[in-house]
């Protein structure tokens, strides 16, 4: 007879192998500060509005995460309403005017301009490119910047009608991989990018929207040259960069003062990182995969971890005092939670299997019908589950939240497996 503890092994054992899997791709991606399974959004224009890219498509609440919805991958990706399109989208992003951004491994970036519901792919110098990060302006809707990776080097491209086309030439040329890119909020024209390959771990820095670069080296961790990628440019002061770099086993978070003439690193562990915030009150936040998040208070210095739940993503809509995070749904009991105390204790927003299903638009109905109906079946397994099999350390869940320790079947599983094996070989 199959108890609770034989299915909570059968989880334990099929999650296991998704992450072996996911973890081994993950080095390879050069997609921001994290190889994306979550990621998450606060449109500026929609202050009740909360956008999720997840591992099988975009999830999007209109109500500050009372009801969620989303489109399929598959609808971004291609246009196809194959739900076992082996066509990935890497990483999301959102424009100050609300537009969704999105790159695939099919080399594209796509652009939907209607909250979703159409995407339509960016022409002009990337058309064809492997597009491997890329970032909108948080002032300037129309400007958009763009990674283009080759096997000799990359390039950052600009967009000036809001990543609908790019044009040359391109703003950086480089011979090694360009990393990571963002542009400032309170500095107009200000952005940076880093630099990684042989020998090479720099922070480049304009001040004119690109057109000229300075460069500064970025400091070993324990002895290790590490790769950097920037984690956030302070939204209050464009010359201040948090930078996250990893240097295998170790994994560091250094703060860039002086539009980069300064890097000190601030918190350096053995072990990854897979989430960071900054707080709309200065407080730094810093999560790992294995529960741990670490806190920065303003003027202060990152303490001893705190226990928390299995960190896929941290955000905090600009001017509030909620963090979110993603999580892990079988073991923190959800897959989208808040904490209203500073990271202490984070509290159910939503559980995958409690969609209400896809987005209401014509098109994506008739695209993902296919997908949600699978999906389903994988969700719906779930969804009669008491709870967790160990909870998320510190966390607290609300009523409604799962907690216990019965789990999934193994048929669920293995369509759980290979659905995760489809949707992404990377990890948060």
């Amino acid at each position: 007879m199959e108890t609770p503890r034989h299915r909570v092994t059968a989880r334990r054992a099929a999650l296991a192998v998704i992450a072996a899997v996911v973890g081994s791709a993950a080095t390879a991606r050069a997609d921001g500060a994290f190889p994306d399974e979550f990621s998450i959004h606060f449109p500026q224009n929609a202050p009740d509005r909360i956008l999720v890219g997840a591992n099988f498509g975009l999830m999007a609440s209109e109500d500050r995460g009372a009801t969620w919805r989303y489109v399929c991958e598959p609808w971004v990706t291609t246009g196809s309403s194959d739900p076992l399109a082996v066509i990935n989208v890497i990483l999301y992003q959102v424009t100050s005017d609300g537009s969704a951004l999105a790159n695939t491994t099919e080399g594209a970036l796509k652009r939907s301009a209607d909250g979703g519901c159409t995407w339509t792919r960016s022409g002009g110098a990337i058309d064809g490119a492997a597009v491997t990060d890329f970032f909108p302006s948080p002032t300037d809707p129309s400007f958009v910047v763009a990674v283009t990776t080759v096997p000799t080097g990359s390039s950052l491209w600009p967009s000036h009608d809001g990543g609908k086309t790019f044009d040359a030439p391109a703003l950086y040329v480089a011979d090694v991989l360009i990393t990571s890119v963002e542009i400032a909020k309170s500095a107009p024209g200000t952005m940076y990018a880093t630099l990684s390959g042989a020998g090479v771990a720099k922070l480049l820095r304009s001040a004119d929207s690109g057109q000229t670069w300075a460069q500064y080296d970025v400091p070993t961790v324990n002895g290790i040259l590490p790769q950097p990628r920037i984690l956030a440019i302070d939204p209050e002061d464009g010359d201040s960069v948090y930078l996250r770099l990893l240097g295998p086993p170790y994994d560091a978070i250094a703060i860039a003062t002086g539009g980069g003439q300064s890097i000190q690193i601030a918190l350096t562990i053995n072990g990854v990182f897979s989430a960071f915030a900054r707080g709309s009150d200065k407080t730094l936040y810093a999560g790992t995969p294995d529960s741990k998040l670490y806190v920065r208070p303003p003027q202060g210095s990152f303490g001893a971890p705190i226990p928390g739940v299995r960190f896929r993503c941290l955000g905090q809509r600009a001017g509030t005092a909620d963090l979110y995070a993603c999580a892990d749904m079988f073991q923190d009991g959800f897959s989208v939670g808040v904490s209203r105390d500073a990271g202490k204790s984070f509290q159910k927003v939503m559980r995958l299997p409690e969609m209400q299903g896809l987005l209401a638009c014509a098109p994506v109905q008739t695209a993902c019908a296919a997908h949600w109906a699978r999906i389903q079946t994988v969700f719906a397994a779930d969804a009669g589950s008491p709870g967790t099999d160990g909870g998320g350390g510190g966390t607290s869940q609300s009523s409604g939240g799962h907690c216990s320790s019965a789990g999934t079947g193994p048929l669920a599983l293995l369509m759980l497996l290979a659905f995760a094996l489809r949707s992404r070989v990377r990890c948060k």
